[in-house]
Parts: C-alpha cells; structure tokens; sequence
C-alpha cells in the first residue's frame, strides 16, 4: 500500500529512489522537499489513515503528481473545510463513474468528519443528473467501505409521502428559483420529462434530511458542473447557488477545487458561467 512518509523538517535532506529510467537502472538522488510536498503529505496521512489505497495507484507516479496539487496547495487555502472539500470531491467521482477512486474518497471523508448519513445522502443526491446507474453502483462502493468499518448503513432521510412529494418538492424548488409555473398532474396523465421534476427531483432528493437546502442545491452545481455539456441547467443552478447565498468567490473556490478531477475544459466553462451569473448586476 502506499502512504506517504511525513517529514518533520522542511530543510531536512532525503534521499529518494527515483522510478526506473529507460535503461532499467533506479536513479538515486538528493534532493530537499519543498514546502508544497510537505504538507501535501502531512494533509495526505491525515486524511487517509486506516485507508486501502490499490497498489496500482497509489504506486505510481501520477498519484503523487496529483497529490501534492490537492493536499498540498487546494486543501492549504480559501474558506472550504476538509468536509465540504470531501463531500464535494464524492460527488464529483459519482457522476463521473470513477468507484476506485471514490472508494478511496470514503475513507478521506470519514477522516475529515463527514457522517455516514452525509455520504450516503452526498451519492443520493447525484441521482437525478448522473442517473440511477451511476449512483447505485456507487452507493455500492459506499456500503462496502461501510461494511468493512463496521459502520450501520444509514436509515431513511426521506421526508416525504406518496401524497406530500408533488406539493413538497415544489416548495423547495421554488425556494431556490422562485414559482417556476408546475402544476400538479391529474390522475391518469400521461408525464413527460420536465413534468417529473417538482416531485422526483426536488420530492424526493432536495426534501430529505441528512443534508441542508443549500448543500444539496451546491451538489446539484456540482454534479452538472463535472457532466458537461449542460451550460443551460449549469447557469440555472449556478443563480440557485447565488439565491442560496452562496458568494462569487465561494463558487469558484468550489470550482477550483472539483477542476483536478474533472479537467480544465469543463472548469473553464463554468468559470464563464460564474462569472457571467455573478457579474450580471454589476
């Protein structure tokens, strides 16, 4: 397994095992590691103690490149907790379908004080923008790290009935957005697409507890924000943010934060949404 070694002293001099070169020879170097590796380490052996890291992984070089970018700068500044950085980072490899990598993520999250409910709420909430699929091969990986930590699976959070979810999820949508004109569906409709929206997406997610509004309105941006190719929903969502309360620099600390796992294309045009959302009333 790999782990990182802490090293106490910034101006201590190592000596590291360099991977093989093309000839088949290990490369031994001196070499004194900055401030960045320190404390990538540090934050890394915090975060994933008691953690099963594959060997393919975490072995290898690219683990560490992105590592010391995560842990030893994104997680070193701005106003977003281990815990929020965490939550946002599961749902984030949910709606990309990467369950190693998120299983990893289930140990760090547990680390950085997430609860059992936060998690398994975090996954549900991906549902409506990634689909069922997605979502239930990695409440999957959750349960199974669950299980091997002895950790009881979460009971229920919904909130709602058969009867309320129409009216309830209305409510929360139109809290975030304002009356968006829904209108409840006569018995034997036949429902098409957007119908279902007051009811399954905001009924039956946005209702349930676990989590706050706000923070389910956040992992929706998120969820939208690393699909790509949905701007529309993503500048709808980005102004439910604005309307939550959640500030310009806010969002784009979130933003920079998600930007390792889902690449630079996708970042920058939500940066573009961002800005144009927030820059609008000025």
């Amino acid at each position: 397994m790999k782990r990182f070694v802490t090293i106490l002293l910034s101006t201590a001099m190592i000596t590291t095992i360099m991977p093989f070169n093309a000839f088949g020879a290990g490369v031994t170097v001196e070499q004194k590691k900055s401030e960045r590796e320190i404390l990538a380490e540090e934050k890394f052996n915090e975060l994933y103690k008691d953690a099963e890291i594959p060997d393919n992984i975490g072995d290898t070089e690219l683990y560490d490149i992105v590592n010391k970018l995560i842990y030893g700068e994104l997680y070193q500044q701005g106003q977003l907790t281990d815990k929020d950085r965490e939550m946002i980072t599961l749902a984030v490899l949910t709606t990309l379908g990467t369950n190693t990598v998120l299983k990893t993520h289930i140990y760090s999250a547990l680390n950085a004080g997430l609860t059992p409910v936060e998690i398994t709420e975090t996954v549900y909430h991906c549902t409506p923008y990634v689909g069922a699929a997605k979502t239930l091969e990695a409440i999957q990986v959750v349960n199974d790290v669950f299980d091997e930590k002895g950790i009881d699976i979460p009971e229920s959070q919904a909130t709602v009935t058969e009867e309320s979810r129409f009216d309830e999820g209305s409510a929360a949508q139109t809290k975030l957005f304002g009356n968006l004109g829904d209108t409840k569906p006569e018995e034997g409709e036949v429902r098409l697409g957007r119908s279902f929206l007051p009811d399954y997406c905001f009924g039956d997610f946005y209702t349930r507890e676990g989590l706050t509004l706000e923070q389910y309105e956040l992992l929706t941006w998120v969820c939208i924000a690393a699909l790509g190719g949905a701007e529309s929903q993503l500048t709808g969502h980005t102004n439910g943010n604005k309307n939550a309360g959640k500030s310009k620099e806010y969002m784009l600390e979130v933003l920079t934060d998600i930007m390792p796992y889902m690449g630079y294309p996708r970042t920058l045009n939500a940066l573009n949404i961002i800005n144009s959302v927030y820059d609008e009333e000025e």
